[in-house]
């Protein structure tokens, strides 16, 4: 049951108000309050609640009856019938500027009044519906924040309430302007858009949508986006009169497209694979790189678990459950995949957990990029850091690191260990002479011989130059030491074919035996270092086990090295000379220049102790250097018997030769002692033609200065007679080995008398070396060879005693 309405009488006259409330409350109406002045009226309507107010006009006090409603209306809004005695026109005209719900003339009958009051309470019932409607409305557009539009076609003036600020600047706004006012707030590039869309929906009365952005004052203003729906009415067959719409503005969902937009084309140009999984590990999204890099496409992989699909191996089998657990939000790491083909692969996987806003998990977003290149390269990486680039047999820090494992098991059970440490004979030659390409070619094909004679549980290892080292664990004796070094002897010493050339080179191996030589690597290195040139020096081409003595004779050969290099740099070293003769007359006509070493402590040391380590250690260059100036110095001014200056012969080894600044080093000399270049002889070996084109320009240098070549020890070596006659060369001289026993090998003479007409063909000229015997000169004599040396005339001799043969008419011997 509805509550009586409340009513309060405004009524000055006492008689007239009673009448009133007992009319009224016959009617079941209850009379909350009865005052006679305005004043009070607006008192009471501020303090209680009323559903209607009956009120003279003519009231006590300064405010009547008409004031009273005006304010009453504008604060409470509660509804008000003019009830009163008075109807002239300015009266009914004040009355009117307060919006009164009725106005009645006394007297006037109870019914009149009461049909009065209830269609003023209708009136009031459907105001305030609407009055609620439109703060519902008000409060949705506050809430949408949304702008209302109105534009009125007949007078083209818009007017607008609500959120505009994007378009205004000034928060909650209301427009009211012309339509060019409005259009020039509009960005002039999207100007022509919003017209169209005024026009189109005013044409066809649909609703229309269109985008734009507000007109910016300054350059440095952000750019923002409006939306705006509208619909012209009435729609048409009707002429539109208006254009009504909201406007939002829609800058960050614009923004947020934007970055969804960019997110897509990075989900599906990413060059790593990315997936997006449920809570339940179900896939929901892939990309193409995903397709790409597993073999699987969209369609395939769509509600799989990734894990079971690309049977991907983790380290636990709760891992998102534990990852879930632990708090964190992002995890990297190396998981191994498998393709459709069932290939395997390694992939770098970044995992990031998506969460809502209530901190629950809802998807899980992985990124992952398929890693065999990387492994690939740090596999090759791993190899070249452990493994020989040249022959890729592993290197010296693979090898120690095996050797020291090897170590371990053998002490562990007990067992030998065999160390075989193998050094090339001869190759510095090679690689001097045929170029260092040819010298990379022959170490190839040497550890591919190292390689075939050996098991699969040996060792094999270039530890650098012309140095291998070979491992054999399993308990090996001494004899299948002997029996391994004897089959890599045989299988080197097989002729290599090498840029045209027929090649034969030795090994000189020593062996060290774990643990009699030695506990560790160091010891084993270094016995088996000992016993290789302990080979070495019994002749080469042979192996040689480690014994306690060797250790005394490599301390020796590492003091005579040092030894050496001291005497070169402080001038210690001497230079004799051995007399060249003319076989004829015996008559000297120039002198060779040798090498020895006066030591301090132990007398002269003889060339075949001091060379062989000069060439080994790489001395060689230092003292071929020294001794070319030692004996220009010494020789220059010096004469022959004809009065002219002694001709001098001074060796070269091969490495000299063919180093870089030869013929700079060689005119050096020559400028700083004044010798005569027309009589300095330089004696190389056969093997240092070998590389024809780098031979030939340092010969025509030379050549070039009048110094003269002559070929050493011809005969002994491998030389090229298509070779021989291109080359300037002045000289050969013939071997000792050809005149040593003579008489007894008459075959000799047959060889010594080839060389002879081969030189004197080619327009060179013939030295003998090694003549010891009267028999052995006149020989030679009878061949027609020029020139001779050797003790039958005199020893080497120093610059002193040399005056003194100079002195003499010949060395003809007695």
């Amino acid at each position: 049951m509805k509550p009586p309405v409340s009513l309060m009488l405004v009524e000055d006259e006492r008689l007239v108000a009673l009448d009133l409330k007992n009319q009224l409350q016959a009617f079941g109406y209850r009379i909350d309050a009865t005052v006679a002045s305005g004043e009070q009226a607006v008192a009471r309507a501020q303090a209680g609640a009323h559903d209607l107010i009956l009120m003279d006009i003519n009231l006590e006090g300064v405010m009547d009856g008409i004031e009273a409603a005006r304010e009453i209306q504008h604060r409470q809004g509660i509804p008000v019938i003019f009830l009163t005695a008075y109807a002239e026109d300015e009266t009914l005209e004040r009355a009117l500027s307060s919006r009164p719900f009725g106005y009645l003339v006394k007297p006037c009958e109870g019914r009149e009044l009461h049909a009065s009051i209830q269609m003023a309470l209708a009136r009031r019932e459907v105001e305030m519906a609407v009055e609620q409607s439109q703060a519902r409305l008000k409060l949705a557009i506050d809430a949408a924040s949304l702008g209302v539009l109105e534009w009125n076609l007949r007078s083209r003036r818009l007017l607008g309430e609500g959120y505009l600020e994007s378009i205004q600047a000034d928060g909650m706004v209301t427009l009211d302007e012309d339509s060019d006012t409005f259009i020039a707030r509009i960005h002039e590039e999207d100007r022509p858009r919003v017209i169209a869309a005024m026009e189109n929906t005013c044409r066809d009365g649909h609703a229309a949508k269109v985008a734009f952005r507000p007109h910016r004052l300054h350059k440095d203003d952000d750019t923002r986006y409006l939306e705006a729906h509208i619909k012209a009415y009435p729609p048409p067959p009707d002429v539109p009169s208006r254009v009504v719409g909201i406007l939002q503005d829609v800058t960050e969902r614009r923004r947020t497209e934007e970055r969804m937009r960019q997110s897509s084309v990075v989900f599906d140009t990413a060059a790593e694979a990315i997936m997006i999984t449920d809570t339940q590990r179900r896939l929901v999204a892939v990309n193409a790189s995903f397709s790409r890099i597993t073999g699987y496409g969209e369609h395939e992989a769509l509600g799989k678990d990734p894990d079971l699909l690309l049977n991907t191996l983790r380290d636990s089998d709760h891992f998102f459950p534990l990852l879930a657990a632990s708090g964190t939000e992002y995890w990297q790491g190396e998981v191994f995949c498998q393709r459709r083909t069932g290939e395997e692969f390694p992939a770098w996987e970044s995992l990031s957990l998506v969460r809502n806003a209530d901190g629950q998990i809802t998807h899980y977003v992985t990124a992952f990029s398929d890693i065999s290149a990387i492994h690939s390269a740090e596999e090759k990486l791993n190899h070249l850091a452990h493994h020989d680039a040249l022959t890729g047999l592993p290197n010296r820090l693979m090898f120690e690191d095996r050797f020291d494992y090897a170590i371990q098991q053998a002490r562990r059970q007990q067992q030998t260990l065999l160390l075989l440490f193998v050094d090339l004979d001869s190759f510095k030659v090679v690689n001097d002479t045929l170029g260092h390409a040819v010298g990379d070619q022959l170490l190839q094909e040497v550890s591919l011989r190292l390689r075939s004679v050996l098991r699969r549980s040996d060792t094999v290892a270039r530890l650098g130059g012309d140095e291998f080292v070979v491992m054999v664990s399993d308990n090996p004796s001494g004899d299948d030491a002997a029996h391994l070094a004897t089959k890599i002897l045989d299988i080197l010493k097989q002729p290599v074919i090498l840029a045209g050339e027929r090649l034969t080179v030795g090994a000189s191996i020593g062996i060290s035996v774990y643990p009699d030589h030695g506990s560790d690597r160091h010891l084993l290195m270094r016995a088996a270092d000992i016993a290789m040139y302990a080979a070495k020096n019994a002749g080469r081409n042979r192996f040689q086990f480690y014994t306690e003595d060797m250790t005394q004779r490599a301390d020796e050969r590492m003091k005579m090295e040092q030894g050496l290099r001291r005497a070169i740099e402080e001038d210690a070293l001497a230079v004799h000379y051995q007399p060249q003769v003319l076989l004829n007359t015996a008559a000297i006509v120039g002198v060779e220049a040798l090498a020895r070493w006066p030591h301090p402590a132990q007398g002269m040391i003889p060339p075949d102790r001091f060379i062989p380590v000069a060439e080994e250690s790489g001395v060689i260059e230092a003292l071929g250097r020294w001794v070319l100036h030692k004996a220009c110095s010494e020789v220059v001014g010096l004469t022959d018997g004809a009065g002219r200056q002694l001709r001098l012969a001074v060796n070269v080894s091969a490495k000299q030769f063919m180093s870089d600044g030869f013929v700079a080093a060689v005119t050096d000399i020559l400028a700083r002692t004044g010798f005569p270049a027309a009589f300095l002889e330089l004696e190389i070996t056969e093997s240092t033609l070998q590389v024809l084109e780098r031979s030939v320009s340092i010969l025509n240098a030379l050549k070039a200065q009048g110094i003269s070549v002559s070929i050493d020890d011809f005969g002994t070596g491998y030389s090229s007679l298509s070779v021989l006659h291109r080359l300037p060369i002045d000289r050969l001289k013939v071997d000792r080995s050809f005149i040593i026993d003579l008489a007894d090998k008459p075959e000799k003479i047959v060889v010594v008398n080839a060389i002879n007409v081969l030189a004197h063909a080619m327009g060179m000229k013939v030295v003998v070396e090694g003549i010891e015997q009267t028999d052995q000169w006149q020989a030679m004599q009878a061949l027609g060879c020029e020139e001779g040396q050797g003790y039958l005339f005199s020893r080497p001799v120093a610059r002193d005693a040399l005056l003194a043969l100079l002195g003499r008419e010949n060395l003809m011997p007695s």
